[in-house]
């Protein structure tokens, strides 16, 4: 009987936390070969290949399968304390470590390993000699380093186990005093941010299905962005210091770098620009200053971060300027600056905007996740009603969409009385008239009864067909709004001949027929 790999690891439980030790000595972090082989070893153990081994007990020794880019052979001597392996390297290869590590993982965590590994050469660099901008960022970059270098394959689980062991280093840097505690977390959440913006970026940008772990990174996101948030507030209701003058002078290069260098969840780098512009740094020469850095920027979203300070600073004719010229295409960055703008009630240019933007809407929402449809579809008629864009362009809009935008469109129809083309929009896209708004049926109900009876009738039917006590009740309650309503009309003949026609249509429902005597549904 062949010994499970969980036995061979609890038996040489010894022999396997020296393997580990001399890796971890052998291997340094810093050195980029190195780290690229433990790299791969890992990324070997976590797409389970490992696959078919061989232990000989006379021996002690353990023979194993990677199946990798080429399947290759790793053998593990518990007697001599020697590997080899069919790759021929004349050291230790990343499929002998594999081998190590998934004996390791048997009984340990692999993860918690690798972050001690990595940190190993951070714990001995990780302080602060001196209080200057360079030494906080030199210290801080050797601490989210391990998130720059994250594998993909990681997932989100790993991304969020790297971030808890730094929020835990970094209260070791953190200075004693109050009044420099804001500046140095504004420092690190935007190093830790442009350190992690690839992996977030590649997992938040796709359109795929909105997993857990998505979830997950969605709403540490938004923590750090709340985070920023606060430091900003807190840092801009107190008067600066003399000494923390080269402390701003690098924070501007550093929101510069996150906002305006990388690319990808443009909300959320216009959100932090947005805020150091609007609450630290608000003077005429410091967006003076902000523009001037601008000006020859050629990255693809500079254009919008020009056009903020234009409006920021009252430079309307550069902004008109920068508004002609505008990149169509970029919907969703132009869209973000104009919920600014309508935010800071500018319509004039939330009018400039979504003009030009309106050839590209349509073709824009079909690229959105359909969970993401209905909000934007909410967000874009806003903000077209607040432009000169006619009804018939915005209905003609909402016809584009489909179903996922049925709310949206629903209230545009009611808010102009088209009372039965929302009746049939409600009839297409709700499954129940209990997922419809009270009010607004009420509302329809005593305006166009008419354009409503359809919409019940099809409802009533269907609670029929249900055929229990229950439902014959639930519909009934709807004839009975539906009497009230036909009441109020003066339609009393219709009203009876209608229920009259609905009993000689079930006359075997002894139960509905009984709930219907009930409820006194004739006039």
């Amino acid at each position: 009987m062949q010994m499970t790999i969980e036995r061979i690891a609890n038996l040489h439980e010894r022999e396997i936390e020296e393997f580990m030790n001399h890796i971890k000595h052998t291997f340094q972090p810093s050195v980029p070969q190195q780290a690229e082989i433990v790299r791969k070893a890992a990324s070997l153990v976590r797409m389970n290949a490992i696959g078919a081994y061989r232990y000989t007990e006379n021996e002690q020794s353990l023979m194993a399968n990677i199946s990798g880019t080429e399947s290759e052979f790793a053998r593990l001597s518990f007697q001599s304390m020697e590997p080899y392996c069919t790759c021929l390297n004349d050291s230790w290869c990343a499929h002998q470590i594999a081998v190590v590590f998934h004996l390791y993982s048997q009984f340990h965590s692999l993860s918690d390993w690798l972050h001690s590994w990595r940190q190993s050469d951070v714990q001995a660099q990780l302080s602060i000699a001196e209080r200057t901008p360079d030494a906080w960022l030199s210290a801080l970059s050797l601490l989210v380093k391990p998130l720059a270098q994250l594998d993909p394959k990681d997932g989100p689980t790993g991304f969020l186990h790297y971030v808890s062991k730094i929020e835990q280093q970094k209260t070791r840097l953190s200075p004693f005093e109050w009044e420099w505690k804001p500046l140095f977390s504004l420092y690190y959440q935007l190093t830790v941010l442009r350190a992690a913006w690839p992996f977030l970026k590649g997992e938040l940008a796709s359109n795929d299905s909105y997993h857990y772990g998505k979830w997950q990174l969605t709403i540490w996101l938004n923590e750090q962005m709340s985070e920023l948030k606060a430091s900003i507030i807190q840092l801009s209701s107190k008067s600066k210091l003399f000494e923390t003058d080269a402390f701003h002078t690098k924070l501007k290069d550093l929101i510069h770098s996150f906002a305006v260098e990388v690319e990808g969840l443009f909300s959320k780098r216009f959100e932090a620009f947005r805020l150091v512009y609007t609450e630290l740094y608000t003077d005429e020469a410091e967006l003076t200053e902000a523009l001037g850095r601008l000006e020859n920027e050629t990255a693809a979203d500079a254009p919008l971060f020009r056009a903020f300070l234009y409006l920021t600073s009252g430079r309307f004719d550069e902004l008109d300027r920068e508004l002609n010229s505008l990149d169509p295409t970029a919907v969703p960055q132009w869209l973000a600056f104009a919920l600014y703008a309508k935010e800071d009630e500018d319509f004039d240019i939330v009018q400039s905007i979504m003009l030009q933007l309106l050839p590209h809407l349509a073709g824009h929402y079909q690229q959105l996740a359909s969970r993401n449809r209905a909000s934007f579809a909410e967000e874009i008629d806003q903000l077209l009603a607040l432009s000169d864009v006619s009804e018939e362009q915005r209905d003609q809009l909402f016809q584009s969409y489909g179903s996922e935008a049925g709310r949206a469109y629903g209230q545009f129809l009611f808010e102009r009385g088209r009372y039965e083309e929302w009746a049939a929009l409600m009839h297409l896209t709700r499954g129940s008239v209990d997922m419809i708004d009270g009010s607004l049926l009420k509302t329809a109900l005593a305006e166009d009864s008419q354009a409503v009876f359809p919409l019940m009738h099809a409802e009533a039917l269907k609670l029929v067909k249900e055929k229990n006590r229950d439902s014959y009740r639930r519909a009934v309650r709807l004839w009975k709004q539906m009497k009230t309503a036909a009441k109020r009309d003066g339609r009393n003949e219709f009203w009876n001949r209608y229920i009259n026609t609905v009993r000689q249509q079930f006359p075997r429902l002894r139960a509905l027929m009984e709930e219907m005597e009930k409820g006194n549904l004739l006039l």
